[in-house]
C-alpha cells in the first residue's frame, strides 16, 4: 500500500475554486514568496520549484539561520504568509515537522481567479 502525503490529504487544490495561478501571476506569487520569507538575515532561500500537483503547485526549500528554534521558524513564516503574503480572500494553512524539518502547507485564492497551492520547507 502507497502511503498518502500530507499534500494529498490536505486536498487543498479543492480550495481553488475561482481557477489556479499560471504564467505571470504564478511567477509573481513565487517571487513575494521567496522576497517576504528569506531576507537572507534570517532565511537563505536554497531551491524554488514549481509543480504539475495542483495540491502543491510551489515549493520553496530554504534554510534558516541555527539560532532559529523550530517555533520560532513557524511563527516567523505564519507571521509573513498572513501579513504579506496570502491574498485576503481566502487562505488555510497546515504546519508539521518531519525530521527536523518545518514545512508549512498554504492554499490562498482571490475571487478574481488567482489561486495557489504549495508548501515551504525551511530547516
Amino acid at each position: 500500500m502507497i502511503p498518502v502525503s500530507t499534500v494529498d490529504k490536505l486536498n487543498y487544490s479543492q480550495y481553488l475554486i475561482y481557477g489556479q495561478s499560471d504564467g505571470n501571476n504564478l511567477l509573481g506569487f513565487e517571487i513575494d514568496v521567496e522576497a517576504y520569507v528569506c531576507d537572507e538575515l534570517k532565511c537563505f532561500s536554497l531551491v524554488q520549484e514549481r509543480n504539475d500537483n495542483a495540491n502543491c503547485m510551489l515549493v520553496l526549500h530554504c534554510k534558516f539561520a541555527d539560532n532559529f528554534s523550530t517555533q520560532q521558524i513557524a511563527d516567523y513564516i505564519e507571521e509573513k504568509w498572513l501579513k504579506y503574503i496570502c491574498y485576503r480572500d481566502f487562505e488555510k494553512h497546515y504546519i508539521e515537522v518531519i525530521d527536523n524539518q518545518l514545512i508549512f502547507y498554504y492554499v490562498t485564492r482571490s475571487d478574481v481567479g488567482l489561486g495557489v497551492t504549495g508548501k515551504i520547507v525551511a530547516t
